[in-house]
């Protein structure tokens, strides 16, 4: 089960979020819906290569999710934050965009896939 869930989040991560954000620019924001920030690219296009990075570590961590259970645990970790940062945003703000409640979704499924497939210590 585990391997499947990290394929699963290597596509997320990899095609969701880190492409859209590495390659951020305006047309890709029209495509979501999203506003236009040019200011903003100095965090989106670094934030996209760290999701490129956690879809290649989700990859790599499938053919084996035992021995990388490291890299199962730093998903729990990197869901957990990313939910705690949307409700932050969410209280800080007021609402959220449908984009970012789809995104809050989908993150709150993968913590508890992660969570619920996590190998057991041997």
């Amino acid at each position: 089960m585990a391997k499947v869930i990290l394929i699963i989040a290597a596509i997320v991560e990899f095609v969701f979020r880190g492409l859209p954000a590495f390659f951020g620019s305006k047309a890709i924001s029209n495509l979501f819906g999203l506003e236009y920030i040019e200011e903003a690219l100095v965090y989106i296009h670094p934030f996209g290569a760290l999701m490129l990075v956690f879809g290649v570590m989700f990859f790599i961590a499938s053919k084996d999710p035992v021995k990388y259970k490291f890299v199962i645990n730093m998903g729990i970790l990197r869901y957990a934050l990313a939910l705690v940062s949307y409700f932050i945003t969410l209280a800080m703000l007021g609402s959220l965009a449908t984009f970012w409640w789809i995104h809050m979704i989908a993150d709150l499924v993968l913590l508890i896939l992660f969570i619920v497939s996590r190998p057991k210590a041997a």
